[in-house]
């Protein structure tokens, strides 16, 4: 998936200036309201089960924690959505877009030869987080959000 000729850096703007906007934007608001959202697809079950025994979110998590305390700045607040509620099945994606801003966000930072020294290995710690959540969350895209938004939307 991550080609060694293409940039963490190209990935995060892609990811943070087209694809999630495209969803947070278009995709999400209109299918928040829809009354068989809350049904699922092919594989929802099998993935919030995975997030619920595996917890997958909590390393990545703690590595940013731990860097923050070392003083390491916290990226602004994510974007919130008048669309988007606690119970809402679009808060399982949308926790995934702000864990991958956050990361990114620091990423964008510690690309810089002279920050890595101030924070040593957390470079290569939080770049293969970031690649392994966006595995998980192509994968939840690609076998349940997108099969059951085109269901609702055609």
């Amino acid at each position: 998936m991550f080609e060694e000729q293409v940039s963490i850096l190209e990935i995060i703007h892609f990811v943070e200036k087209v694809h999630h906007p495209l969803e947070e934007q278009e995709l999400f608001p209109a299918v928040a309201g829809h009354p068989l959202l809350r049904e699922g697809g092919p594989l929802c079950t099998y993935f919030r089960g995975m997030e619920l025994d595996l917890n997958p979110q909590e390393a990545p998590r703690q590595h940013l924690r731990k860097l923050y305390e070392e003083g390491f700045p916290k990226a602004c607040a994510y974007a919130s959505f008048n669309w988007l509620n606690p119970q809402s099945p679009l808060s399982l994606p949308m926790d995934e877009h702000e864990l991958g801003h956050e990361l990114a966000e620091a990423l964008k930072i510690l690309v810089n030869p002279d920050m890595q020294k101030i924070y040593p290995g957390y470079f290569e710690v939080l770049k293969a987080d970031y690649e392994s959540l966006l595995r998980r969350h192509i994968a939840k895209e690609d076998g349940c959000l997108f099969v059951l938004c085109e269901k609702l939307l055609s």
